[in-house]
C-alpha cells in the first residue's frame, strides 16, 4: 500500500467522526476566511474539502460556480450529508496533486497542502489551472507541528511540514506574487496521552503505522512524565496561512 491509498483509507475510515474531533482544522479554516475576499470571483476551487469546515465559509458569500475536490469518497459523502450545496458546484474525487481541473478564479485548501508528496510539481500542477489574477489562498501545519509527540516517539512525520520560508519561496517559484502570509502557534491539551493519540488518528493525522510492537506503552509513559500539566497533556501546533495571486 503506498502512501496515497494510506492517507485515502485513513480518512475515509473516520469520516463519519472527523468533525467530531477536528476542532483545530475547525479554527484554520476560521482564520483562513477571514484572508477571503470581500466578493469572491466567479469560479472558486476548494481542494481537499473533506467534510466541509471550510466549505461552509465559501457558501456563505454568494458564488458563481463551486468545485468541490478531496482525496476521499467518503469524506466528500460527508459533505454532501452536512450541508446543502448550490446547483452550480461540482464535485471531483482524487489526489489534487494529479487530477485535472476546469480553469477557475480562485485554489482554496485547508489543512491539505501537507499531505502534497510533492509540493513543488503540485504547484506548479495547479498553478496553470488559474485563469489570469487568479487567487491562491491556503492553509497548512509548520515543523512545529506535533513537535514534542514527535520527538519522544523518535518518527518522522507523516506529512511534510515544510517552513513558511521554504513555503514562500515555492509560491514564488510557481509564478504567484505574495499578498498575505500568516503564522500561528497553538498548543491543545488531552486527558492522557491515549487520547492524543487517538484524535491524532482521528483527524487523520496518524494515517500510517506509528508504533512498533510494544512501543506504545514506551512511548506513553515518557510522554505523561515530559508533557503532563493539570490540564492534561499538551501538544504543539505551527499553523500557516498564504495568500497569493498569479
Amino acid at each position: 500500500m503506498d502512501n496515497e491509498d494510506r492517507i485515502i483509507k485513513s480518512f475515509s475510515k473516520y469520516a463519519k467522526s472527523y468533525d467530531r474531533h477536528a476542532q483545530l482544522q475547525k479554527t484554520m479554516a476560521e482564520r483562513l476566511a477571514s484572508m477571503l475576499p470581500e466578493q469572491l470571483p466567479d469560479c472558486v476551487t476548494e481542494l481537499g474539502c473533506g467534510t466541509g469546515l471550510f466549505t461552509r465559509h465559501l457558501l456563505a458569500k454568494p458564488l458563481r460556480q463551486l468545485i468541490l475536490n478531496d482525496i476521499s469518497s467518503e469524506m466528500m459523502s460527508q459533505l454532501q450529508e452536512n450541508m446543502t450545496l448550490p446547483k452550480n458546484t461540482r464535485l471531483v474525487i482524487g489526489n489534487a496533486e494529479k487530477v485535472e481541473f476546469p480553469s477557475t478564479d480562485m485554489i482554496a485548501a485547508n489543512a491539505v497542502f501537507q499531505w502534497f508528496g510533492e509540493p513543488v510539481f503540485s504547484l506548479n500542477h495547479l498553478v496553470k489551472y488559474l485563469n489570469s489574477s487568479g487567487h491562491l489562498i491556503f492553509s497548512t501545519f509548520g515543523p512545529g507541528t506535533l513537535k514534542e509527540f514527535r520527538e519522544t516517539a523518535c518518527m518522522e512525520s507523516p506529512a511534510t511540514l515544510f517552513s513558511r520560508i521554504q513555503w514562500e519561496t515555492m509560491i514564488q517559484q510557481a509564478g504567484l506574487t505574495l499578498k498575505e502570509t500568516n503564522t500561528e502557534f497553538r498548543k491543545s491539551f488531552f486527558p492522557s496521552t491515549r487520547a492524543l493519540i487517538r484524535n491524532l488518528q482521528q483527524i487523520g493525522a496518524a494515517p500510517f503505522p506509528m508504533f512498533k510492537s510494544g512501543g506504545l506503552r514506551k512511548l506513553i509513559r515518557a510522554y505523561d512524565e515530559n508533557f503532563s500539566t493539570e490540564q492534561g497533556v499538551y501538544v504543539s501546533w505551527e499553523l500557516l496561512y498564504f495568500s497569493a495571486v498569479r
